[in-house]
């Protein structure tokens, strides 16, 4: 609406948190949200209604997973899942076509989807927490092998292309 204020980004991290109330799923303009730093197993259900988020920041919880549901947040640029426990990056995160940055490093990754190359704004493997691009290097991946990671991002998504 015109005239309307954008809404304040709640500031969750550092706070114990394991879940957020259903009420939360009414925040459908909200674009940014961190949550990082709490005691979150699983992505909370409300957040995948809040097709407006552009960055989630779930570093340093206890995700084991990140489900297929979301693929349902269209418009998310950064995803930071980094110092958690996830081992298997699910297939429905591939088509998240708009991401630009993807921090999934220190987790307990061993593979990685084929349909990873579909990230096409994902422009090279990055290393400094702040680069854009794909940050993965840091798990005990299986497939791709650590050489085709020496190559770059264009190596990996060459590589996942042929498989």
């Amino acid at each position: 609406m015109k005239g309307m204020k954008e809404l304040p980004e709640p500031f969750l991290a550092n706070n114990c948190i394991s879940t957020l109330p259903n009420s939360f799923s009414d925040m459908v303009c909200l674009k940014k949200l961190n949550l990082s730093h709490n005691q979150i197993v699983h992505i909370p259900t409300c957040i995948y209604s809040m097709k407006s988020l552009v960055f989630l920041h779930l570093a340093g919880n206890r995700l084991e997973n990140i489900a297929d549901k979301i693929e349902q947040l269209v418009n998310l640029k950064i995803l930071i899942v980094e110092g958690n426990a996830i081992h298997i990056l699910p297939k429905a995160l591939c088509s998240l076509t708009c991401l630009e940055l993807l921090n999934v490093d220190f987790n307990d990754i061993q593979n990685v989807p084929t349909e990873l190359y579909l990230l096409r704004r994902l422009k090279r493997l990055a290393c400094h927490p702040l680069d854009k691009g794909l940050h993965i290097i840091h798990n005990p991946l299986l497939k791709p092998l650590l050489e085709v990671l020496n190559g770059g991002l264009h190596a990996l998504f060459n590589y996942l292309k042929s498989m």
